[in-house]
């Protein structure tokens, strides 16, 4: 059985405005630049400089976003832009975690949160699945949980 990953499309929405907002600041940040004899006295180019910055920092997780493959022997992790394929086997896991993403605010939680699972392996890295990302994550959890339990042979309650 084989289990491929589905991104949300709230996912794709995001990662669209971030690439329009990306094109908008960097025509305003060019545009600008022929506006002002000096640059640095220029404040919409240092304001546009500033936040194109930002966005080139949250475009960096973009290249590390990731489709996952489940099959019969182990996880299959191809990155998106590159096309890169790692193979995961289901030995090569060490453990299973999960933890609780969750806003906060200064009154307090703004939501309820998500629960991340975190896949230990062997080579001391860490492999995360988020319900955030993947529209299946509960589909994908369940075959990986059902694989580890029938490669390790471990206590059903140590993957929960």
């Amino acid at each position: 059985m084989e289990v491929k990953s589905k991104f949300r499309k709230l996912f794709w929405a995001r990662a669209g405005i971030g690439c329009l907002a990306f094109i908008v600041t960097l025509y305003v940040c060019l545009n600008s630049i022929s506006q002002y004899s000096e640059l640095r006295k220029n404040p919409v180019f240092i304001v546009s400089a500033v936040f194109l910055l930002l966005f080139l920092c949250a475009a960096w997780d973009f290249f590390k976003i990731f489709k996952l493959i489940v099959t019969d022997q182990g996880i299959e992790k191809v990155v998106l832009i590159s096309g890169r394929k790692q193979c995961i086997p289901f030995t090569s896991i060490t453990s299973l975690k999960k933890q609780k993403i969750t806003m906060q605010g200064k009154a307090g939680q703004i939501t309820n949160g998500y629960t991340i699972s975190i896949l230990e392996l062997e080579n001391n890295k860490t492999l995360v699945i988020s319900p955030d990302i993947f529209e299946n994550y509960n589909d994908i959890m369940v075959v990986i949980k059902s694989k580890l339990l029938l490669f390790q042979g471990n206590d059903p309650d140590s993957f929960s």
